[in-house]
């Protein structure tokens, strides 16, 4: 946020994370900013000028102009500051005291009259233009937000625009607009929520939860953000998604950028998320790994002096996660045994066993640490 102590009103006006701030305000990026005014009161007034405008642009969604937006903003923040001006220039004769609040208040009442004035000008020249709805920072149109709460006990089903499905958790809000437009899809969450993307390649999908944002082209994976949690958690069930915290320095080419950028998952990897620790991020497996391979393609779990390295292989293949190994040391360590039933850590665990060796998760891989076996 340091970039933004120098700020003039017009640029915290041309913003994009300062615009969503404005337009799609949410629990994160109002402590971000408010800690950042804090921090920074002598700001104040340019983000309250700031936002009047950046709303007043916005009041009847016109299709106005990159020049013409910038010519309001410029005529606005200049007879600002030429009234500022004024009513700091010395008088030539004393005014009593009583009477500067008026004089602040008069000034707001020509602030407002003034921008009221700039965007009817606007509105008059575009008056010919379709009315469209106005696009906000990170590229989604706000103007229509849809936003739905579960106050039920059960899972309600959502469907989106663009074929997309959501599985909405009890006590979960989600906000999107009624139609996606612009190059990214993109909604809100607080709570839980399971989703289900349409592919589109051409047009990234983005979920905005509590700090995290979720990065998909056309994938399946479930999102825990809930409000009193210090954590949010994303699951993969299929395909690739990237996640980048709201803070990052870069959001905003990450954001914009149609290739996959921050901390990629995969089927059965998760992060957690933690928003007061150094160290915010954490990549693993999920509880519960299941089988990404279709029914048609899930082996016989059944080994008999099987080489431990392959049945490594089978099993990393069978799940889609990576199972690290020294294959010189586990070639020669044969396995006997029936796996069909157990769970992914469980197998783990039989195999590991067997062929004196031992396990652990490191950054959603799993890492097998042996000596080799005895013969």
């Amino acid at each position: 946020m340091d970039r933004y102590n120098d700020f003039a009103v017009e640029d915290f006006v041309w913003d994009d994370f300062f615009r969503q701030w404005t337009l799609s305000p949410t629990p994160e990026t109002d402590a971000l900013w408010d800690d950042w005014i804090d921090a920074n009161p002598e700001m104040l007034e340019k983000v309250e000028q700031a936002k009047a405008l950046v709303l007043s642009l916005r009041l009847h969604e016109p299709e106005i102009g990159d020049a013409e937006i910038n010519q309001v903003v410029k005529q606005t923040v200049g007879r600002i500051t030429a009234t500022d001006e004024q009513v700091l220039r010395p008088a030539s004769r004393r005014i009593p005291v009583f009477s500067i609040p008026w004089m602040q208040f008069a000034a707001s009442i020509a602030f407002i009259i003034l921008m009221g004035w700039a965007v009817y000008s606007v509105m008059i020249k575009s008056d010919e233009k379709p009315q469209l709805a106005q696009q906000d920072s990170m590229g989604t149109l706000n103007t229509s937000l849809t936003e739905k709460i579960n106050t039920t006990n059960e899972t309600i089903q959502l469907a989106l625009s663009d074929g997309s499905r959501i599985s909405l958790a009890p006590k979960g809000r989600i906000r999107y607009p009624e139609r996606f437009y612009g190059e990214r899809r993109e909604v809100f969450l607080e709570g839980e929520a399971f989703f289900d993307i349409a592919k589109d390649a051409e047009h990234p999908f983005l979920v905005y939860a509590n700090g995290l944002v979720t990065k998909v082209l056309g994938t399946s994976f479930r999102i825990k953000a809930y409000d009193g949690s210090r954590e949010v958690t994303v699951e993969v069930k299929t395909g690739k998604v990237a996640v980048f915290a709201q803070s990052d320095p870069h959001l905003k080419e990450k954001v914009e950028d149609k290739q996959f950028q921050g901390v990629i998952l995969t089927p059965n990897q998760k992060i957690i998320y933690a928003r007061d620790e150094v160290k915010k991020m954490v990549k693993t497996l999920v509880e519960k790994p299941e089988m990404v391979v279709s029914k048609a393609e899930i082996p016989q779990f059944e080994f008999e002096d099987t080489p431990a390295s392959d049945v490594f292989n089978t099993i990393a293949k069978a799940y889609g996660i990576d199972i690290l190994y020294d294959e010189a040391l586990l070639k020669d360590c044969p396995l006997t045994a029936m796996l069909d039933n157990q769970t992914l850590h469980d197998k783990l665990n039989i195999i590991c066993k067997a062929v004196e060796s031992s396990y652990e998760i490191v950054d959603g891989q799993v890492i097998i640490h042996s000596k080799g076996c005895r013969n």
